[in-house]
């Protein structure tokens, strides 16, 4: 794992400077990290030092030190990024999330990712003939699947599911989901549409796409281009959690945008300072504003699909 190495890049908290009030822990460099804290430090009320994590082991040094003394001072620390909220959990400061699949119980912050009725609603309207979808997931994501076979269920839609433990394990599930291979045997569960009906073990399956949530144990960079490979090769359309992966190949994802998910965090902040005893007006963990439905033209293109229908729909982003 990353260590927190000091590295400031905006609000440093130069010689002269009072410490920092809130101190922003991002767990790389990556562009939707830094756009979350640009807009959150935008939006927030008081003094905010920004700092990476970074992988590695430098020697202690000015900035190392610059990281202890504002940790220390600070009243909130906001950790962007599953590594931030596993390195901070535990201090003294007041934590609050961002960008964190799988956020610590209790802990108030800000997702981009919409709910899964969402998502399954957006490929209705662009692909209505879609009744089955993969889902593969690990244990951390079984809430979210629990959402996703909910709002399944009222569409009509069938899951075709298997929880794994890793990436590699992942990434045979789906293989043999779209025929690719037959390592599932008897494990794959499929829950049909109609709640009084049992799902049962079966042997692969096709399925009309694929659908991956936020899961912080299987979403890497072997996961993300196995995924890339089946759609085109199997012209399996993939639906993924956030536009990062759209522009990355997928097909859609329904989100709320970095800059959304900034101004929200520094709602919830700016009132975590005011009140930190009454903290439920600020439990939301999005945006109040709609999400976007965020479609790849390229690879709609690539799989046939055609966007006559939905270009210029509020709240649809076409990348071409």
């Amino acid at each position: 794992m990353g260590v927190p190495d000091g590295a400031p890049d905006n609000g440093g908290g130069g010689s002269g400077r009072p410490p920092p009030s809130v101190v922003v822990l991002k767990s790389g460099r990556v562009r939707a990290f830094q756009d979350v804290a640009d807009a959150f430090q935008d939006n927030c009320r008081v003094h905010v030092q920004q700092l990476y994590m970074l992988d590695g082991n430098s020697s202690p040094g000015p900035a190392r030190e610059q990281l202890q003394v504002a940790f220390q001072s600070a009243r909130v620390l906001v950790a962007v990024g599953q590594p931030a909220i596993e390195v901070v959990s535990g201090m003294r400061a007041h934590i609050v999330y961002a960008l964190v699949p799988d956020p610590p119980a209790g802990v108030i912050g800000t997702n981009s990712i919409a709910d899964p009725r969402a998502v399954f609603r957006a490929l209705a309207l662009l692909q209505p003939a879609i009744r089955r979808i993969g889902v593969v997931y690990s244990p951390r994501a079984g809430a979210r699947v629990q959402l996703a076979r909910l709002a399944a269920r009222t569409m009509g839609i069938e899951l075709v599911e298997r929880m794994v433990q890793s990436g590699p394990e992942a990434i045979r599930a789906m293989n043999a989901m779209v025929g690719g291979g037959s390592e599932l045997g008897t494990s794959v569960t499929v829950l049909p549409p109609n709640p009084n009906v049992h799902g049962a073990d079966v042997g692969p399956l096709a399925i009309d796409a694929m659908w991956i949530g936020a899961d912080p144990q299987l979403i890497d960079t072997q996961v993300t281009h196995f995924l890339m490979e089946m759609q085109l090769k199997w012209k399996v359309p993939v639906l993924t959690c956030t536009r990062q992966q759209v522009l990355s190949g997928a097909l859609l994802a329904v989100d709320w945008s970095p800059e959304a998910v900034g101004r929200h965090l520094a709602w919830q902040v700016n009132h975590l300072l005011d009140d930190p005893d009454h903290l439920d007006p600020v439990m939301r963990d999005h945006p109040t504003s709609s999400p976007d439905v965020v479609i790849n033209a390229q690879t709609a293109r690539r799989l046939g699909i055609s966007l006559d229908q939905v270009r210029g729909l509020p709240g649809w982003k076409i990348y071409e």
